[in-house]
């Protein structure tokens, strides 16, 4: 049976918002050697270039830490230093690691979106970290200039403080909407519904990770350095500033 996922509910104006949701209780449906599965759960699970949460499950009488979070077709394994003696837990998310890495993705999307509009190059890879992250794109050769454009208007964006928009739409659409600007192919095509992340104007894109409610939250888009990947592709690392 499939894991409940909590964040990736529709934004409706929730309090709190279902990202930013830290703590949940849940009933365990699964055991494993080194984890567990509940019936949901509010924990990140690896990938599309987010890494997983960390945190802690508690339940009367004991406490374990949640070391590594992974999906095996719709299934969240909790991967933990204790097995859980009961068959309900508390979930407790690591908030500071998990803000800064939506802080981080959503950034990413900032960027993604922008230099795509500016300069017509996708992001053909990305990994966020805490401190830091990088973007793939191609067709790319950015000099000194371009990669000041990048920054500038990533800030830009930010001090508008535009809103996050999380919501789902059938596929077609989002086909007919998103052009070149994400590979739908990457999407298993039984997937009908797409959850999407818009920000303000400026980007619309499908994705299952964490976001923030408003750009602002961002703070500050610092680029670090390009580097050339050969093959018209160039990376860009930058980390996030306070605002």
């Amino acid at each position: 049976m499939a894991t409940r996922v909590l964040y990736m509910e529709e934004r409706r104006g929730q309090n709190p918002d279902p990202c930013y949701l830290r703590e949940f209780d849940a009933k365990v449906v699964d055991r494993g050697p080194d984890f567990v599965v509940l019936d949901q759960t509010a924990f990140y699970a690896e990938g599309g270039g987010q890494p997983d949460d960390t945190g802690m499950f508690r339940w009367t009488g004991g406490e374990s830490r949640v070391l590594r979070v992974t999906k095996d077709k719709g299934v969240i394994r909790h991967h933990v230093d204790r097995m859980p003696a009961a068959d309900e837990v508390h979930g407790v998310v690591d908030w500071d690691r998990r803000y800064k890495h939506m802080r981080m993705h959503t950034s990413q999307h900032l960027m993604s979106g922008l230099v795509f509009r500016i300069f017509g190059a996708r992001t053909v890879g990305n990994q966020i970290h805490t401190d830091y992250s990088r973007v793939d794109f191609q067709p790319a050769s950015f000099g000194p200039e371009e990669i000041k454009r990048i920054e500038d208007a990533c800030n830009q964006v930010i001090a508008d403080g535009q809103d996050v928009r999380i919501f789902e739409e059938d596929r077609v659409v989002v086909q007919n909407k998103i052009e070149d600007r994400a590979l739908l192919d990457l999407i298993p095509a039984s997937v009908r519904r797409l959850r999407i992340i818009q920000i303000g104007e400026t980007d619309y894109c499908p994705c299952g990770g964490t976001h923030l409610k408003n750009a602002s939250e961002i703070g500050k888009v610092h680029i670090l350095e390009k580097r050339s990947k050969g093959r018209e592709t160039d990376r860009i690392i930058y980390e996030l500033l306070p605002a």
